[in-house]
């Protein structure tokens, strides 16, 4: 019989080895799964907050003589800098929203009304409505599925809006204007969607009295461009041209946009990343006690192979291969695991919470749970998983190794 042979004669005997491979698995899965779903969340907020805030963005509430800008004079000062795609304009500002009709619209101190981030922006959310209405016709508005949820909106429904423009001297000006609800969006992020409403640019500005009609500028990159370096390069594009004020910067790539939220998400990635990883080396440390016990059990055969002329070189060869064919049957058993698992979370979120929900949207910020397989990371898995395989293998490999004919055919 071979060394193979002996090999799957030892896993068909000794359900031991299996154990092993199914500690393995176990670890495997686990920590597939948490790579697998800590990658989905960081893409998804990677992508909210690069369709929400573009690539980087310009606060062009920070630059001197900001009232004085057009977006044509951001058009010619950035047109020699490389990496950018387009440059769209943006109207932010706060507002509160109460249904039309309600008493608490008139009070801009009652409990019922909401603050929602006004957004204007260029696209073309109401493509039926004509482009100039009168002062008492209500105004065009998505809002986020989180907000008219929460607020009772349907499509069709009238809101009204208070906000305030400040003055140079006493207390701020209160604008009110009617909207209708002409549909709803969903970001993906369950705090967007419920603080968010998008407008038509112009209208905003008109309602504002806005000197320039945009807060900031959306800055989308080309694809082979990295948002950190052209954000780099538009400050110091503005500063050249004294636009830039000294003291305070002015444009932002995505990932500073991502603020806090972005850092903890990529903290705890790693955290859970490493914490994880060692349930894989407890499971894998385990093939230390399995094939010393091996060894143990199988002197006979060991200096029966001794015997055959088994240099003491093939017998390390072949206790380490035993334990890396283990190792791979765990890796293997625990990738199909996880698969399935991330393919199934719901079923296994209900399962774990009793039929109650554990990722609340409300604290994890998106109304589902968002998975990515990245192929880096369970490559790097699996190679860290086999060389603790192969380290753990060497021990009780070596012992026997050092198993002696005449000892180990010695009668008992």
């Amino acid at each position: 019989m071979s060394l193979l042979g002996l090999g799957i004669q030892y896993f068909r005997t000794r359900l031991l080895l299996l154990m092993s491979a199914v500690a393995i698995a176990l670890g495997v899965a686990v920590l597939f799964t948490v790579l697998a779903v800590m990658n989905g969340f960081l893409a998804e907020l990677e992508t909210a907050i690069r369709d929400l805030s573009g690539d980087a963005v310009i606060e062009t509430a920070r630059t001197q003589n900001f009232e004085q800008h057009t977006l044509q004079d951001f058009e010619g000062w950035l047109a020699d800098v490389d990496g950018i795609e387009t440059l769209e304009p943006q109207l932010t500002w706060y507002g509160l929203v109460g249904r039309r009709g309600g008493r608490s619209v008139n009070d801009p101190r009652s409990a019922d009304l909401s603050g929602l981030m006004l957004v204007g922006t260029d696209e073309d959310i109401a493509p039926d409505v004509a482009a100039e209405l009168g002062p008492d016709d209500p105004l065009p508005m998505k809002m986020g599925v989180g907000a008219a949820k929460e607020l009772g909106l349907q499509v069709g429904d009238e809101i009204g809006v208070i906000t305030f423009v400040g003055r140079r001297r006493g207390r701020g000006a209160p604008l009110q204007r009617t909207f209708k609800l002409v549909g709803t969006f969903s970001t993906g992020r369950y705090d967007q969607d419920l603080n968010r409403a998008v407008v038509r640019r112009h209208d905003l500005s008109q309602l504002l009295r806005h000197a320039t009609g945009f807060s900031q500028v959306i800055v989308r990159t080309q694809a082979d461009a990295d948002p950190l370096l052209v954000a780099v390069a538009i400050e110091n594009r503005l500063q050249v041209v004294g636009t830039a004020a000294p003291g305070y910067r002015t444009t932002y790539d995505w990932r500073n946009r991502g603020g806090n939220l972005l850092r903890a998400v990529e903290n705890q990635r790693g955290m859970l990343s490493i914490v994880f990883f060692f349930i894989v080396l407890v499971a894998a440390y385990q093939l230390v006690a399995t094939l010393t016990l091996t060894v143990s059990e199988k002197r006979r055969d060991i200096g029966v192979l001794r015997a055959l002329g088994a240099t003491p070189k093939r017998i390390v060869r072949f206790f380490v291969t035993l334990g890396l064919l283990i190792s791979v049957l765990g890796i293997v058993m625990g990738l199909a695991l996880g698969h399935w698992l991330i393919n199934n979370l719901p079923t296994v979120e209900r399962w774990i919470g009793g039929g109650q929900p554990i990722f609340r949207a409300e604290i994890y910020k998106f109304d589902h749970i968002p998975v990515a397989v990245d192929t880096q990371s369970v490559l790097l898995l699996v190679g860290m998983t086999l060389l603790a395989a192969l380290i753990f293998s060497l021990i009780p490999a070596w012992r026997a190794s050092r198993v002696t004919v005449i000892k180990s055919l010695r009668k008992r």
